[in-house]
């Protein structure tokens, strides 16, 4: 079988440069994208499945290269490719895979305002009409793709092929070539953790599955559900309807999954928050303390007093630090980037990036002047955190839920909620409406079913028995939209 060259290794074309800096890259004849046969060369073919996803990669591949190039989310997607380069050294020894890296950007990082892929912007471009099927099935199949974990079931009757089930929602699948791609004999209980691309009957898996211990199992499974759960609390998930939730959840924390390859096995996972891997500013994720001593309590309270920028709690006697307000959306709430309280003769400030703590530091230290001093900075890794006991659990649950339920907290996620749905989510081109906004989409009738199918999804959610959310008007939003309201 010959083997595709990896990222860092020598062209084949003879250029003498490095595969994706050539070939792995870009080929360009006369200025369009040439056909998958004529890119795709015969001596790179496996004679599997796997070449017929393998040959429209170029056209997609290239589809990315012209958006880091030309167009104006050009600039974020290419950070954003370079962060993961700087982080996580695909192709390297101690790097993550290059197949995970690559179909990670292609077909899970979601960059711009529409928060589209590659591939699907590729798909939404009339270019893409140029090409004969299965061409288009292919790249649909993989945009839709995403990495997670597979138990592996056992052999089936058909030489090569496997059973497996996903762990995170108990489908089973069918993969093909398993053994000849990967030169890997699968044994019955492993963990396969990689990117099944493909119908339920014949598929393959498209990038360099990593392997774990059957013993693994619960652990994971616990672990990508968690990661669901999060992603529909949280704010993306009234973009896609809820039959991908899981999927979404699953490409959201690709990033994570890197970071955890890289450090090794972890005994226990139950405690990682796995959607603050980064902040809301991109930022790593890093638990922050700084410690300054004060030098005059009662002069420091005055002070902090006359501050807009930070909140004071009576009742926990400490202080927010607020994101500065928005000039477009003054009535959005601010988003809280940190604490701090008094304790004995000092001052402890705690945040969640190593960023905000240098800013933290700099701003106390520029209001509060000689009415502190600094001491320290104590830096702790979140997955460092010790397991919690079951009572310790159900405090913190306790307490989590005397916060939600209080009347002013209650009334900001209410207004935010209103603000979102009201005014910025009309706008939105979402994912789940082939690229348009609620307001384009209503126009169209394809696209105005599946309108109507989100916001009673929507509308399903806020009213879930397990729902702590304050409800909106839903009925509002389908006015705005000139759709009928929902019958009783």
């Amino acid at each position: 079988m010959s083997k595709k060259p990896g990222r860092n290794d020598p062209c084949p074309c003879g250029s003498g440069k490095k595969y994706k800096e050539c070939c792995g890259l870009s080929q360009t004849q006369g200025g369009f994208v040439q056909t998958p046969e004529l890119w795709f060369p015969p001596s790179e073919q496996t004679g599997t499945l796997w070449d017929d996803y393998m040959e429209v990669i170029p056209i997609v591949a290239m589809y990315g290269k012209k958006i880091m190039d030309f167009d104006e989310d050009g600039p974020e997607f290419k950070r954003a490719v370079s962060d993961f380069e700087k982080r996580f050294r695909p192709g390297e020894k101690d790097g993550i895979t290059d197949s995970f890296f690559m179909s990670w950007m292609h077909f899970d990082l979601r960059f711009g305002k529409s928060l589209e892929t590659v591939s699907e912007r590729l798909l939404s471009d009339p270019m893409i009409s140029n090409l004969m099927e299965p061409g288009p099935t292919y790249i649909r199949q993989l945009s839709e793709s995403y990495l997670t974990f597979f138990e592996i079931i056992a052999s089936t009757s058909r030489p090569d092929a496997v059973t497996l089930r996903e762990l995170g929602t108990g489908k089973r699948f069918t993969v093909f070539h398993v053994r000849e791609l990967f030169e890997i004999d699968p044994e019955p209980g492993e963990i396969w953790f990689a990117r099944r691309v493909g119908p339920p009957e014949r598929s393959i898996f498209y990038t360099t599955p990593y392997i774990y211990e059957p013993e693994t199992c619960a652990q994971f499974k616990r672990a990508v559900l968690t990661q669901e759960k999060d992603f529909k609390q949280g704010p993306r998930a009234s973009l896609f309807p809820t039959e991908r939730h899981f999927a979404e959840s699953q490409k959201e924390t690709a990033l994570f999954w890197a970071w955890y390859i890289r450090q090794g096995e972890m005994t226990d996972l139950s405690q990682i928050p796995y959607h603050a891997l980064v902040t809301t500013d991109g930022e790593e994720f890093v638990l922050t303390e700084i410690h300054f001593r004060i030098k005059d309590e009662a002069a420091l309270r005055k002070r902090l007093s006359a501050l807009r920028s930070y909140q004071y709690d009576k009742k926990d006697d400490s202080w927010s630090w607020l994101k500065a307000k928005s000039r477009k959306y003054p009535d959005t709430p601010r988003t809280v980037l940190g604490h701090f309280y008094i304790q004995g003769d000092r001052l402890i400030a705690e945040t969640d990036s190593q960023e905000r703590a240098v800013r933290l530091r700099s701003n106390l230290k520029g209001h509060l002047r000689s009415l502190i001093a600094y001491d320290k900075t104590l830096y702790r890794d979140p997955y460092d955190m010790p397991e919690l006991s079951p009572e310790e659990i159900e405090v913190k649950k306790k307490a989590s839920k005397e916060l939600n339920s209080r009347p002013e907290i209650q009334e900001a996620i209410k207004k935010h909620l209103e603000h979102h749905y009201f005014n910025e989510w009309p706008k939105t081109k979402l994912p789940a409406l082939g690229g348009l906004s609620p307001i384009q989409a209503v126009r169209s009738k394809k696209e105005r079913a599946k309108l109507e199918a989100l916001i009673d999804d929507i509308d399903r959610l806020q009213n879930a028995p397990t729902s702590e959310m304050p409800k909106i008007d839903i009925d509002k939003l389908r006015r705005l939209l000139g759709l009928p309201a929902k019958a009783n």
